[in-house]
């Protein structure tokens, strides 16, 4: 299927129903918004991990606090909580000060360990929350919604007659479908998958029950193998959100079930050999069969004609169908009774093999060849060639269609697709809400694309996995006795993708629309609005983030920040009003880095100092202060015995100073 461009895909905050209310909401951002929340997230994220180390250090310092003299190493790994601003210096720091201290302090390892532990955590679980923080986008998955302005399907001109042109123009818009839905049930519905094209539709593809022996839906004595040798393929119940991607709470989702039946029919009794003895045909003379399995209205008497001379003519296969809707009045095709259905639309597909023949024999029916011909490889090698038995066989089938309310459990009968189309009355004992009743009405418009003729018409011969396996246009490797199964089943595929495009497409709206046709949008409801309801799986363009996953980031980010700015602050404020501990909230502003340069000063005689309780101390204007000019470069000290002043600038001690003060 064609890539959705990025324009049309709703940004901004939505609900993705599959997982609740809370869990799924999500908002979805263009990429470069995206990039750009994700970068946020993560610099915030470290920035929430400085605070919470900001915590945990303070934590720490307050409980190692004491009245007590203590030992060096002691304030020096204090010193390191109080000023540490990251973990990770304060796992470097801590590092440092073992390596120092390893032969003076006993233990030094047990001694700063603490600091490293709880700083190394503290790096390592906010490294890999920064890290994981972009998993919110994961959270969210790659779906997204599809807002476009020119949302709805293709409708009818409003004029009764439809002209030939525009009809083909129609037609050739649902080949075209056609041909796109079969290339993605090839890439898509097969046991290995092309995850570059089965990455748009909320499931890559729509999983099928196939029952053999099932009963023959015609009557017995037209099916190949009597009554129970058909073969049935169903959908099963497909939720219109899990499988279809219409975007809605539970109480507002439908069940959708599509089922065929198939059988290949014997032709005795339906067929007759002719010689066409009509001068004014091309077929003159020719030996024809026709098939009687139904009148084509108004143009003959029988189903289908094949001229025996296309045996030689060098064509290979040829399919044709033929579909009689039921309950629909003007049907085309009048099947015999044998092959009529009144709760299901029937399809026949006849297959002319033509000039094909067989490398090995073959039983399956559809398919069957044992007419052997001796032939010549071209090493000189005999080998023989198989005829088919039949000039023309086919397959009939019949497709039903169901809808269920999840609800309340209530399901519609099988039945065919005009039936559930145009009677309402089907549809009322199930009891659907506004909301479920759009869905389904969205459905009821693509019940004529999933019929089997549908998919047969558009692709003839191209629609068999047979022709798969032709070669020089004539010669067909040998197929097992259960091909027409495998061809039934590429079918249904076919239909199953058709149904997945249909989904989209309504929201996306028709790229082209043929002269005199105009797009007809369903009527929204203010529970459901088909136009913004539908999810899609987008990898470009776009990006999505839970808005839970971003909510929990900047929630607990926020309370980390806030706290580790309140948490001094508001404990001194407890200390002093209550009179009790206030020496840890004086140590701590002491041991902070401008405090502890302070008192190295100031001690030292240098400048004129205030707020020594402060967080910040200041000095008078002018002061100004440094190393002596001819410090000990191997114990560098500010002044000797701390007692050095500025209050005598005549003494050596005073000019050996490079800072003095304004005097005393």
């Amino acid at each position: 299927m064609s890539k959705i461009s990025g324009s049309i895909i709703y940004t901004g905050a939505w609900i993705n129903w599959s997982h609740g209310r809370l869990l799924g909401s999500t908002i979805t951002l263009l990429d470069n918004h995206g990039a750009l929340l994700t970068a946020f997230l993560a610099i915030f994220v470290t920035a929430a991990g400085g605070a919470c180390w900001q915590i945990l250090s303070y934590s720490m310092y307050q409980r190692r606090a004491t009245h007590q003299y203590r030992d060096a190493l002691h304030h020096q790994v204090q010193a390191v909580f109080r000023n540490t601003n990251t973990s990770a210096t304060a796992v470097w720091q801590a590092v440092q000060l073992h390596w120092y201290w390893r032969k003076q302090a006993n233990p030094a390892l047990v001694r700063t360990l603490p600091v490293f532990v709880l700083a190394l955590l503290n790096l390592v679980f906010f490294g890999l929350a920064g890290i994981f923080s972009s998993q919110v986008t994961k959270a969210a998955g790659n779906e997204v919604l599809v807002d476009s302005p020119r949302c709805g399907l293709i409708a009818p001109p409003g004029d009764v007659t439809v002209t030939i042109r525009k009809g083909a123009a129609f037609d050739l818009l649902q080949r075209a479908d056609t041909l796109t839905a079969t290339t993605y049930s090839q890439a898509c519905y097969g046991k290995t998958k092309d995850r570059l094209q089965c990455n748009q539709f909320v499931r890559p593809s729509l999983s099928s029950t196939f029952t053999r022996n099932a009963t023959c839906p015609f009557s017995q004595d037209l099916c190949w193998y009597g009554a129970t040798g058909a073969y049935a393929v169903d959908s099963g119940l497909l939720d219109s959100y899990h499988a279809l991607g219409v975007n809605a709470p539970s109480s507002q989702r439908v069940q959708y079930r599509k089922l065929t039946t198939c059988s290949p029919i014997h032709m005795r009794g339906y067929s007759e050999v002719i010689n066409n003895t009509d001068p004014s045909e091309i077929a003159y003379g020719d030996t024809l069969i026709n098939i009687n399995l139904g009148e084509i209205v108004g143009v003959r008497n029988y189903t289908f004609q094949y001229n025996l001379h296309t045996v030689v003519d060098g064509i290979g296969y040829q399919l044709t169908s033929l579909l009689a809707i039921a309950g629909y009045p003007t049907n085309v095709w009048i099947p015999v009774p044998a092959l009529n259905r009144t709760d299901g639309d029937v399809t026949l597909a006849l297959l002319t093999p033509n000039s094909i023949v067989y490398e090995e024999p073959v039983t399956d029916p559809f398919y069957s060849a044992s007419n052997s011909t001796p032939y010549a490889e071209d090493d000189g090698t005999n080998a023989s060639l198989y005829s088919p038995d039949y000039d023309v066989s086919a397959i009939a089938c019949v497709d039903q269609h169901q809808f269920c309310n999840p609800v309340n459990h209530k399901c519609t009968q099988l039945t065919g697709s005009n039936i559930l189309t145009r009677d309402n009355a089907q549809l009322l004992p199930l009891e659907f809400n506004r909301a479920q009743f759009l869905t389904v009405t969205q459905l009821r418009a693509f019940l004529s694309s999933l019929t089997t003729h549908v998919c047969l018409h558009a692709r003839g011969a191209n629609a068999l996995k047979a022709s798969e396996t032709v070669y020089n246009t004539f010669f067909q490797i040998g197929l097992p006795d259960t091909q027409w199964m495998i061809e039934v089943s590429s079918w249904f595929d076919v239909a199953m993708a058709t149904l997945q495009a249909k989904m989209v497409q309504y929201a996306t709206g028709p790229t082209n629309v043929p002269a005199g046709y105009s797009i007809f949008k369903l009527p929204n409801d203010t529970s459901l609005d088909l136009c913004k309801s539908q999810i899609i799986r987008n990898n470009s363009g776009t990006t999505s983030f839970s808005v839970l996953g971003v909510a929990i980031i900047l929630i607990v980010g926020s309370l980390l920040i806030v706290t580790s700015l309140l948490l001094e602050p508001a404990l001194g404020f407890a200390r002093r009003k209550m009179e009790r501990n206030q020496y840890k909230s004086i140590q701590y502003i002491a041991d902070g880095m401008w405090q502890l340069q302070r008192l190295a000063y100031e001690e030292a005689g240098q400048g004129h100092w205030s707020g020594g309780a402060n967080t910040v101390p200041l000095t008078r204007e002018g002061d100004t202060m440094g190393l002596p000019r001819n410090t000990d470069m191997k114990h560098p000290r500010l002044g000797r015995h701390g007692h050095v002043t500025t209050s005598d600038p005549s003494t050596p001690e005073a000019e050996a100073l490079i800072v003095t003060g304004k005097g005393g």
